[in-house]
Formats: structure tokens, C-alpha cells, sequence
């Protein structure tokens, strides 16, 4: 099954289980509420959203692949969801855990180089250039290694693999089907930012940031409004995104060649 053709799997998988679309909604309310806190209570809050977030999110995920998963086959319920939460807890917390250090660790080394590309290129005159050089690739870099990673997820749920596992047979799967998963990626994209851009204009034209680099309301009401839009589009998107993450998962593991037994 190519990418495009997982997009009518996943949107079937949504028709016959419409429970997947209310456990989305949990996800879409987690970072509205990081947001709310923000703006009402101060940035202060988000040391007790990020920690509770990390803690919360492998749960979610694990539960709303396991419905996932189930409904390619048939049908799913909500039990599913805490079943599945619960079986897939402690890989998908090690696993997010270690997502998350090879994301920073990656890109904080990446902008220590940049810093010294772009000292070097500066006693050379091309300072600026030199910096836009490096930010590009950083950039880049920081892309691809997504890419790479993106179904850890994905294999810890549907073939049961360990955290560090999960890394190795995703980046595996991606090597094998690259120009493929290069499609799969810009779709799971564009998904994504229907579902949160909208909602991510309004809420930049309700705050605003005072001098002390605090967000302040500059309107409440469209303030709310942006909250509404993302929990109606981001709900939708985020559900079809993974379910069609979900579906392409599956559809390029069953093309991988079984590996030849040992004699």
C-alpha cells in the first residue's frame, strides 16, 4: 500500500470507530491547557505542564495506537484505549524519554557547530552567509533524524518492540522505503498543520508580548476562539494523522522481506 493509498485506510478506520476520535480529543486538550496556563498563570507553569505532559503522553499514545490498530482489522472500543495504555506504558515512556535527548542532544550540538561556523566564516567576511549555511542544515538534519524516528511509536504498539528497538527497526523501515516515507512524511505534515494552524493564528493575534518578554491578552474572546477552532481541527487531524501513521506503519511492514532463517 503506497502513501497515498493509506489515506483512505485511515479515513475507513475513522468511519467505523468514531470512539478514536474522542481519545483524540485528550491529546488537543493537553496543549490547550499548556497554553491556557501560560497566558493566565505565567510561564512559571510550564515546569509542572512539561513534566506532567512527558509523563501522561506515552500513555495516550500507546492507548490510541492499540484502537488504531484494532480497527484496520475491524472495530475498536474504549478499552482498548486503557489496555493498551497501560501493556505499552514503560517502553513508550523510555522511548519518549530517549526521542526527546536525541532531539535536544542533536540540535544543541548542532548549534554549538553552527556558533563556530559561523565565527569562522565571520573573520572571513561572510559571517551572515556562513550562519544561514549552517541554520539550513541544521535544519535539515533535524528533519531527517525525525524522519528516522517517527514510527518508534508505532513499533513499540503494533510489533511489540522495546524502546531502543523501536528506534532501530523505524529508521530501518525508513532506509528500506525511503522516497516513500519521504511522501508519507510531507502528507503527515500538511495533515498536521491544517489541524493546528488555524487555531495557532488566532491565538498569535489574541496575545501579545510585553516588555519583559511576558504574553499578555490582547483579546480574550478570539483568545477562546482559537481554542475552540484547534480542539475541532486538531482533534480531527490529530486522529486521522496517527491513523493514517498507523495504517502506513503496517502497510510497509508487511512489504518487508522475511528475514531468511539460520541453518
Amino acid at each position: 500500500m503506497s502513501a497515498i493509498g493509506s489515506l483512505s485506510t485511515a479515513a475507513s478506520v475513522l468511519r467505523k470507530n468514531p470512539a478514536i476520535l474522542l481519545v483524540g480529543v485528550f491529546f488537543v486538550l493537553l496543549s490547550e491547557v499548556a497554553i491556557l496556563l501560560d497566558v493566565y498563570v505565567g510561564s512559571m507553569a510550564q515546569v509542572l505542564v512539561y513534566p506532567l505532559s512527558l509523563l501522561v503522553t506515552p500513555f495516550l499514545l500507546g492507548g490510541i495506537i492499540t484502537m488504531i490498530d484494532e480497527g484496520l482489522e475491524g472495530t475498536t472500543r474504549l478499552g482498548s484505549f486503557v489496555r493498551g495504555g497501560k501493556e505499552n506504558y514503560v517502553s513508550m515512556l523510555g522511548a519518549t524519554v530517549l526521542f526527546a535527548v536525541i532531539i535536544m542532544g542533536v540540535s544543541f550540538m548542532g548549534g554549538i557547530l553552527m556558533m563556530i561556523v559561523g565565527v569562522g566564516t565571520a573573520a572571513a567576511g561572510g559571517g551572515l552567509v556562513g550562519m544561514g549555511i549552517g541554520f539550513v542544515l541544521l535544519m535539515v538534519v533535524m528533519a531527517l533524524l525525525v524522519m528516522f524516528l517517527q514510527f518508534y511509536d508505532a513499533a513499540i504498539v503494533v510489533s511489540d518492540a522495546r524502546a531502543i528497538d523501536s528506534f532501530s527497526q523505524s529508521v530501518s523501515l525508513v532506509w528500506n522505503n525511503f522516497l516513500s516515507v519521504v511522501g508519507f512524511t510531507i502528507v503527515f505534515f500538511v495533515i498536521s498543520l491544517i489541524g493546528q494552524g488555524p487555531g495557532m493564528a488566532l491565538y498569535l493575534s489574541a496575545i501579545e508580548f510585553t516588555e519583559t518578554g511576558e504574553t499578555a491578552i490582547a483579546s480574550e474572546s478570539t483568545l477562546f476562539l482559537s481554542i475552540a477552532v484547534t480542539l475541532v481541527l486538531g482533534t480531527f487531524a490529530f486522529a486521522y494523522s496517527y491513523s493514517y501513521l498507523v495504517s502506513y506503519y503496517r502497510s510497509i511492514l508487511e512489504d518487508e522481506p522475511a528475514a531468511t532463517p539460520a541453518y
